[in-house]
């Protein structure tokens, strides 16, 4: 398990950006390992090693007092399987104010975005720690 997920998450609430726009951050209590290993069988899926860890230690992160969660709660994920589009499952896993978030579990796990009433996704971030970043830059 990655122990630096809050300390890294803290500093990036000291970003010049972060501070103009008052991005903070909440955790909270962390996903039991079972847990997380039971959802994973049900929904059939293999989280990355990266956003594992990050739920390991918190069950969510909430940003800007409740009007962007990086990251929801497990319990309001949603896999998203369309054979037709991907050959790969996603996962809805964050909300920001004009936009929903998507982690691709395809070989190369990326982050997308769509707006909250579109259905089109654009590539938003390579990984897990660069939508962090960008998320705490005012980019979400």
């Amino acid at each position: 398990m990655d122990p630096s997920w809050k300390s890294d998450i803290i500093s990036l609430t000291e970003l010049p950006e972060a501070r103009v726009g008052k991005i903070d951050a909440s955790f909270f209590p962390p996903v039991p390992p079972d847990h997380l290993t039971a959802w994973e069988l049900e929904q059939e899926v293999s989280l990355p090693a990266e956003i594992r860890s990050f739920v390991l230690q918190s069950d969510g992160l909430e940003a800007c007092r409740g009007e962007i969660w990086p990251v929801l709660p497990i319990a309001q994920w949603e896999v998203i399987r369309n054979p037709c589009a991907a050959a790969h499952p996603w996962i809805r896993f964050g909300a920001g104010r004009e936009h929903r978030y998507l982690l691709s579990l395809g070989h190369s796990p990326s982050i997308y975005r769509h707006d909250t009433f579109g259905s089109d996704e654009e590539f938003f971030a390579p990984g897990f720690r660069a939508y962090l970043t960008k998320v705490f830059r005012g980019e979400a």
